[in-house]
């Protein structure tokens, strides 16, 4: 079943002491097998959980889903923009980064993710700054032995990016909902990092946006062609181009801004963080210091919309 689901061994038996997707049909003894309306469930728990739905509220949609809709593999259950909105009915928790430096440290995904989900469920920017900022900052400068693949901070890290895209997955549903019947597409910011370990921020920044109804595409590569090819692909409304603290590379970053202005001049470019201030970066009315995140959100949104 798991070689079936291309998941691991492990993994399923996760599934049915946490959330009883496990085997339901007797055979003689004490053993079980799997009927077909359990292996439609687990296709459901899935293909929901490759999509960045949190694995309790992926189970609860499999568990309701209705097993009779399936024709071989391909099963006919909600899909993401379907799924009940983790978010407004997840109990809130006041955001403690020590637990969740204890619970990294233990590699208790589970208990991670919990905390990840349930800590500022709408607002990406507060959960950073509050729960898990200070997390990392921790893990990064503790000074531990660890097993071969035990490294926390990177686990956090991969946990971190899994919540936001079922952060993001969340309000684009939300906005395909609300903008239905709209004609005019919404607008596309371009966010990019000249840091060499900053890209979990972008991705904080361009969830945060698409909290607030701005769709976000968050650029991998960090060279100057990489970011006039994306400008020529996604044609954003705004650009924003993040550099970091000590991490930062300034030449990079004002070569990054310079060829974007030099591409289209007419495209907003906020250039924010720290380093922003001393940056050499080119005299153009499009070209935006920003230094707090706050202030990015906001003067990004009001651009663009």
């Amino acid at each position: 079943m798991a070689r079936r689901l291309g998941v691991a061994p492990a993994t399923l038996r996760t599934w049915d002491r946490r959330y009883g997707l496990g085997p339901s049909e007797h055979l003689a003894g004490a053993h079980r097998r799997y009927s077909s309306e359990d292996v439609a469930r687990l296709l459901v728990m899935r293909r929901l959980t490759l999509e960045g739905v949190a694995p309790a509220e992926a189970a609860r949609a499999a568990l309701s889903a209705d097993p009779s809709q399936t024709q071989g593999d391909v099963v006919h259950a909600p899909s993401v923009t379907e799924v009940v909105d983790a978010y407004a009915h997840a109990t809130p928790m006041a955001p403690d980064p020590p637990a969740l430096v204890a619970a990294a440290g233990h590699f208790d995904n589970a208990a991670v993710r919990w905390m990840l989900s349930r800590v500022q469920p709408r607002d990406a920017l507060a959960w950073w700054t509050d729960l898990v900022d200070p997390a990392l900052r921790t893990l990064v400068g503790r000074v531990t032995l660890e097993g071969p693949g035990e490294h926390a901070a990177p686990a956090l890290v991969a946990a971190a990016f899994a919540e936001l895209r079922s952060r993001a997955a969340v309000s684009a549903a939300r906005g395909a909902e609300e903008g239905e019947g709209k004609v005019a597409a919404p607008a596309v910011v371009l966010a990019l990092s000249t840091g060499r370990g900053s890209d979990l921020l972008v991705h904080v920044v361009a969830t945060a946006l698409q909290e607030r109804g701005v769709r976000a595409r968050v650029l991998s590569s960090t060279t100057p062609r990489a970011a006039v090819e994306a400008l020529s692909r996604v044609r954003p409304a705004a650009v924003l181009v993040h550099v970091g603290g000590e991490d930062t590379d300034p030449v990079l970053a004002a070569e990054v801004v310079r060829v974007l202005v030099e591409t289209d001049e007419t495209i907003p470019v906020f250039v924010q963080g720290d380093a922003s201030s001393t940056l050499d970066l080119p005299v153009a009315a499009t070209v935006h210091r920003v230094r707090t995140l706050p202030g990015t959100l906001h003067e990004v949104v009001a651009t663009v919309r």
